[in-house]
């Protein structure tokens, strides 16, 4: 038997073909598009997203030889934070509300001012999507009227796959943690949180397992797709939550460093633990239900290095490819922490604790600054956000110990990142080889959702390749260095520069964050 895994990311879209063994037999990639039509907005095509869905199922079956017969099941996974308002019929009413959309923002400071407490102890921490309902509601009611259900995109996705309708919508409930009404304890939707944000309680999906069978596949998307009509289609994952799974990270203690669009360091744990006090620990509920990944991310954060190669510098050498080699080499010879420069990657504002006025910038820059001290500072700044969310996690996880960080994504091909980030924690880093680990995951899913294991723990020890990878070792010297900028970079966002920001933001919007 084998198995399809659709892993619908922020940058591109992932296809593969995985047997029981979790060998991925054959994949394909195609780059989603991302349209900036103006500062704070970021657009994506659903629809051009489904047509290449279909595309890249077919051809992947072309590539690893596999009968439409011989697929067991299709797993989705997808971007977590992003959704989409559907009607009755399933049509999209409002297109792809997009995670790295800003125009929701007002409403995700409005939840953490009259909520910061309940938010803390309840959710997974991250209302990204709830505040999208909310902009929906208040600011296109005319709109928001018309929407029956609102879901993921992966849930889109697979909803059109099955030829679902509006009272079908449903969310797995890995893909819970970032919407801001849900119960992290329960894995339900909070009664409590609807009440009081005025939320339409109608207007959100049912709440099932990833492996639960939520339609086959109908007879357009046969033809289109190659698959084989009435092929089970299962729940899925978020994103990450696959990609963890398909990792094999499922017992408590183990630290993953997942470098991609967005840049997010996860601890396993095997417990929901509020951080009240601080507010800088979020939670991913895992597939295997009772374990929890603790996380503390920054959105967007990754693709704050192809903003500065490609979109600010964006010449000198011949290629890009050539560009990145050439930038990266240069940084490599610079000490520690840039020559005293510092580097802010919350382009979108900070979620870990959050602030919705934060911006990105660069701090201490002189003349003898150059284009590698710029780039240094952006690698070397994502790290101190890291290790400073991993310092709160093992205050909230005494018996947390960290003897090596995984690291996986795009980001994870950058040797010089991989080696900063093992400096700045004083911990071995070890690069996972490959990227397809969403796929994989799905793989995972599926099996288990098909009775091919009898749990999830079976599914991940028989179809896992292991964590085997190039390592990097601190360096004790340059470990005391960053000691130093760690700790200067928490104390840059002092309240004199929030309430400069937030008056900036006033300006440049026309809403009122002061």
């Amino acid at each position: 038997m084998y198995f399809i895994g659709l892993d619908i990311g922020t940058s591109g879209l992932k296809a593969g073909v995985i047997n029981e063994e979790g060998v991925i037999v054959a994949s394909a990639y195609w780059e989603t598009k991302r349209v900036s039509s103006e500062p704070g907005r970021m657009e994506q095509d659903i629809d051009e997203i489904l047509t290449h869905s279909l595309k890249i199922t077919k051809t992947v079956m072309e590539r690893a030889g596999v009968e439409s017969g011989e697929i067991g099941a299709v797993v989705l996974d997808g971007q977590m934070a992003g959704i989409i308002g559907v009607d009755r019929a399933f049509t999209s009413i409002t297109g792809l509300d997009s995670n790295l959309d800003l125009q929701s923002e007002k409403y995700n400071l409005m939840m953490h001012e009259r909520f910061p407490d309940l938010l803390a102890q309840v959710t997974c921490g991250s209302p990204l999507n709830g505040q999208k309902i909310l902009k929906w509601k208040q600011d296109y009611p005319e709109t928001y009227a018309k929407v029956h259900k609102f879901v993921t995109l992966n849930g889109y996705v697979a909803g059109k796959l099955a030829g679902l309708k509006g009272d079908d919508a449903f969310i797995d409930h890995t893909l819970l943690a970032f919407f801001g009404f849900e119960s992290a304890r329960d894995l339900s939707w909070s009664e409590e949180l609807c009440e009081r944000l005025e939320v339409d309680r109608e207007k959100l999906p049912e709440v099932v397992p990833p492996h639960r069978v939520v339609g086959t596949i109908d007879k357009r998307a046969a033809w289109l797709s190659g698959l084989k009509q009435g092929t089970p289609v299962l729940a899925g994952a978020g994103d990450q939550a696959a990609g963890l799974m398909g990792m094999g990270i499922l017992e408590p203690g183990l630290m993953v460093d997942v470098s991609g669009s967005s840049t997010l360091l996860f601890v396993c744990v095997d417990g929901f633990v509020p951080d009240v006090k601080n507010r800088k620990i979020m939670y991913i509920p895992s597939v295997e239900q009772g374990i929890y990944y603790a996380f503390t991310y920054i959105n967007g954060g990754g693709m704050s290095i192809p903003w500065y190669v490609e979109d600010i510098l964006g010449k000198g050498a011949e290629s890009e490819a050539d560009r990145y080699t050439e930038l990266t080499g240069l940084a490599s010879l610079l000490p520690p922490g840039s020559n005293g420069l510092l580097f802010i990657p919350y382009f979108g504002g900070r979620q870990c604790p959050f602030d919705v006025s934060l911006r990105g910038g660069w701090l201490g820059l002189t003349w003898g600054h150059k284009r590698e001290h710029l780039y240094r500072a952006i690698l070397e700044s994502i790290a101190y956000v890291n290790y400073s969310g991993f310092r709160a996690i093992t205050r909230m996880f005494p018996a947390v110990r960290a003897t090596e960080i995984l690291v996986a994504g795009g980001g994870a091909g950058n040797d010089l990142w991989n080696q900063i980030k093992a400096d700045v924690f004083g911990v071995t880093y070890r690069k996972l080889k490959g990227y397809e680990y969403a796929i994989r995951g799905c793989g995972m899913i599926a099996a288990y959702g098909c009775g091919v294991f009898d749990d999830l723990g079976s599914a991940i020890s028989h179809m896992s390749p292991g964590k085997q990878g190039e390592i990097f070792l601190p360096d004790n010297e340059k470990n005391a260095v960053y000691a130093s900028y760690c700790d200067i970079f928490e104390k840059i966002f002092s309240r004199d520069l929030r309430e400069t920001l937030y008056s900036l933001l006033d300006v440049a919007t026309g809403e009122h964050f002061s």
